[in-house]
């Protein structure tokens, strides 16, 4: 204590001011720093919790992209999936079209042929009918007629002159 009377300290009055001190530390401990720190600890409490929230938002996030990223994906097989289809259907539809053109070609070179033939065939019969309708007119005129020599030429190179032009002109008379 002799120290403190040396320095000019009474103890009394650091026991009042000590006192003072720690009335000061208890009524700010109730009143201050219980309230405050019951704040700080509420705002701790809501920003741990926000960024929990944060978390699980950007986990969802993550979870909506990726699951997007499948449909997309599995969007993009199906389409070409639908290409690649539509491309063999067309494909299909074209040899179908160019088997049917090529069939109705043939068909149609096929009946041509066999109208040229018939057409050939009917002109042939025609020129075989005249043919012998004129020999038998010729036959009739020679017997009707004694032929001499030069007369009967006449009449051969007649006949052949008129079949002649009978071929040439088609056969129509």
């Amino acid at each position: 204590m002799e120290i403190l009377k040396d320095l000019g300290i009474q103890w009394r009055v650091m026991c009042v001011n000590a006192a003072g001190f720690l009335l000061l530390l208890w009524l700010l401990r109730k009143f201050a720093f219980g309230p405050i720190g019951e704040i700080l600890a509420e705002r701790e409490s809501e920003i741990e919790q926000n960024l929990s929230e944060a978390e699980e938002q950007r986990e969802a996030a993550a979870r909506e992209k990726q699951a997007l990223e499948s449909e997309l994906s599995r969007l993009d097989q199906k389409a070409q999936e639908v290409i690649s289809q539509a491309r063999e259907e067309a494909a299909q539809q074209r040899a179908a079209i160019v088997r049917k053109a090529r069939e109705e070609s043939e068909r149609l070179v096929a009946e041509g042929h066999e109208q040229v033939a018939r057409a050939e065939q009917e002109a042939r019969q025609q020129l075989r009918a005249e043919t012998a309708q004129i020999a038998a007119e010729l036959s009739a005129q020679a017997l009707k007629q004694s032929l001499d020599e030069e007369r009967q030429a006449g009449l051969v190179d007649a006949f052949i002159e008129d079949l002649r032009q009978r071929i040439e002109g088609g056969g129509r008379e």
